[in-house]
């Protein structure tokens, strides 16, 4: 005994066991009765009733029509219940089921009165409760013209039907429900793959909708509309929720639904165009692009004025056309691509493209949704796995550009700190001058050339090495030595962890707080011994660098230098804090400048501790 299911959309796929309430016979009648009939074609609604049954017109088998069926063609067909009169009798309401016309009306017998009602797509007279199944058309064995003959007049305009496939057949009215209330295990599998399409399209529509709200990138509204058209053209008419039932049933959801498919195909182009940068990589194909989708729109114009003002072979005929020319252009585009390719993203649209189009041509000659709905599951992974490529494309230049934009931005600092270095030293060499004190000139003048040199050397390389950094603040450090008369001691230790040959850090990035340690802290102290400490260590996936200084301390510092007047930051050290800034937004973490003010038991000043943390310090750039 096969099992019947409910199919509830809040749930997606509700199943519910029908086997404990359904007999053999009353499954058997879900397989209807099939009725002989015969059919009468027409090419203009002129005809009435009574001309029909009057006239004489000649009824033909619908073997005999082998020409598709037109939008215009009127068809009138006599259902004939002359070998099945007999089970009429026993049910007082049977069901007429047809196959499904756009608009029909059948035409009985009402207490000897020849009337009328409709039923069809277009003229729903009871509620639809299923999507894969009409509701039919009641009737009673009374209602029989010569107690032997329904007539019905009906019509068909949104695809092509074979008369030749027709069935019409009946069944008791209480069975109908298996119709339109029950699914099979059959139906069931049909439609499972629909709802899955359905959600994997709304989590890609809305996904993809997302991102275009964060970046405001048009690339992902237009896939995003993409998708939300072939949720129109593909499923949503097939969502079992009777309102959606109702109103893909109307003349205006039907044209929304079927129209979607030329709307597909405009997002389509318009997301290649902004995907690919057509306009700058592939001017030609941008050329082709802007050509199809103005074609586009205006099909989809000239469409809506034929659909609504009832010219259905128009309508037909521009679906048609668009269909061979995307096809074309499709072909086209993939010959293109294949040959013109200047990167990975254009393959994705090459096979995504190639998918869609093979499912679409699947759907359009063996009249079989699933091969489309296939073909654009498929095509959905290739173009999302396009963009995130993409995505990580972009982010890579994003990162590319703003590491080029902080060296640029780092080189003009350096270039502002160098200036300043070299004025301080002139001041220097000035003083002894002044002073009369020659060798002490001559002999800081020749170390300043060789430091100047060297300054110039690094500033040709890309990359400065810590060793070279440490140098440099040596061949400094014995300037200033002997500019103060060696009033200071000095030494640099280097933790024996610390391979100085394979970390580079920023050039001159040390100077300025050595500089601020003596001329400020150690300069200005009267009394003792003035000593200046430079420790390197290195920390899992930093370097720190401490200069320690037992001078006057910052307060006093500034009373000194400056009694009268707010004390103006040092230049240098406002530079090398930038510097810092910028190297820090190119990686994780943060580099770090952590200044200490020293005092002993009882309070007084002992010096100034600054220590500098710098993150990743082997891979770090200049």
């Amino acid at each position: 005994m096969k099992r019947y299911h409910k199919l509830c959309f809040g749930s997606l796929l509700f199943v519910c066991s029908f086997t404990a309430q359904l007999s053999g016979q009353a499954l058997n009648d879900r397989d209807v009765r099939q009725l002989p009939f015969h059919v009468l074609k027409v090419d203009k609604d002129t005809l009435s009733i009574n001309t029909v049954l009057d006239s004489g017109l000649s009824f033909i088998s619908p073997n005999s029509f082998k020409a598709n069926t037109k939008p215009n063609d009127i068809y009138w067909i006599r259902v004939d219940f002359n070998n099945t009169i007999d089970t009429l009798i026993t049910p007082n309401i049977w069901r007429l089921r047809t196959p499904i016309f756009d608009y029909a009306e059948m035409y009985y017998l009402e207490k000897d009165t020849l009337i009328h009602k409709t039923f069809g797509r277009f003229n729903i007279s009871e509620k639809m409760s299923s999507v894969l199944y009409a509701p039919g058309i009641t009737f009673k064995s009374e209602n029989l013209v010569d107690k032997r003959f329904l007539y019905i007049k009906a019509r068909i305009f949104q695809y092509a039907s074979n008369v030749t496939n027709w069935k019409i057949g009946y069944l008791p009215d209480s069975y109908n429900k298996l119709f339109t209330h029950y699914y099979s295990h059959k139906d069931l599998n049909r439609l499972t793959w629909q709802y899955l399409f359905l959600g994997a399209c709304l989590v890609t529509f809305f996904s993809f909708l997302g991102i275009f709200l964060y970046s405001k990138k048009p690339q992902f509204l237009f896939y995003s509309l993409y998708i939300l058209c072939s949720i129109l053209y593909l499923v949503l008419p097939s969502v079992n929720i009777p309102e959606v039932i109702a109103f893909f049933r109307t003349p205006i959801g039907y044209w929304i639904g079927i129209i979607s498919q030329v709307f597909i195909n405009l997002f389509y182009s318009i997301f290649i165009s902004y995907y690919l940068a057509t306009k700058k990589t592939y001017p030609k194909l941008h050329k082709i692009l802007r050509i199809v989708v103005f074609m586009l729109i205006g099909i989809i114009i000239l469409d809506a004025l034929a659909f609504f003002l009832a010219h259905y072979e128009f309508h037909l005929y521009l679906l048609d056309l668009q269909r061979l020319l995307m096809t074309i252009y499709g072909v086209f585009g993939i010959i293109y691509l294949l040959r013109k390719a200047k990167d990975r993203l254009a393959l994705f649209i090459v096979v995504g493209s190639a998918i869609f189009m093979i499912g679409a041509l699947a759907f359009l000659f063996l009249l079989e949704r699933f091969y489309m709905i296939l073909g654009s599951s498929l095509e959905m992974i290739v173009f999302s796995l396009g963009l995130a490529y993409k995505i990580k494309l972009e982010y890579e230049e994003k990162i590319i550009l703003q590491e080029k934009v902080s060296l640029k931005e780092i080189s003009a600092l350096r270039a502002q700190m160098n200036p300043h270095f070299i004025f301080n030293s002139l001041n220097s060499i000035q003083h002894l001058i002044l002073n009369n004190d020659r060798i002490s000139a001559l002999k800081y003048l020749s170390k300043f050339g060789k430091l100047t040199r060297n300054l110039l050397e690094s500033s040709i390389e890309t990359k400065l090495t810590l060793a070279d950094e440490i140098k440099l603040l040596n061949s400094y450090l014995e300037l200033e030595s002997l500019r103060f008369d060696k009033m200071f001691n000095y030494k640099i230790n280097v933790a024996e962890n610390l391979n100085t040959n394979n970390i580079e850090i920023p050039i001159l990035l040390i100077q300025p707080f050595v500089e601020n340690a003596i001329i400020h802290g150690l300069v200005n102290k009267e009394y003792g011994e003035k000593t200046l400490m430079i420790c390197f260590k290195k920390q899992e996936n930093h370097i720190t660098c401490k200069i320690e200084d037992n001078g006057v301390g910052r307060i006093a510092s500034k009373r000194i230098n400056s009694p009268m007047k707010k004390q103006k930051k040092s230049r240098g050290m406002e530079i090398t804090e930038k510097r810092l800034d910028l190297l820090t937004h190119t990686q994780t973490g943060k580099n770090t400048i952590d200044i200490i003010d020293k005092y002993d038991l009882n309070g007084i000043p002992t010096g100034t501790e600054v220590i500098i943390t710098i993150l990743d310090a082997q891979k770090q750039p200049i």
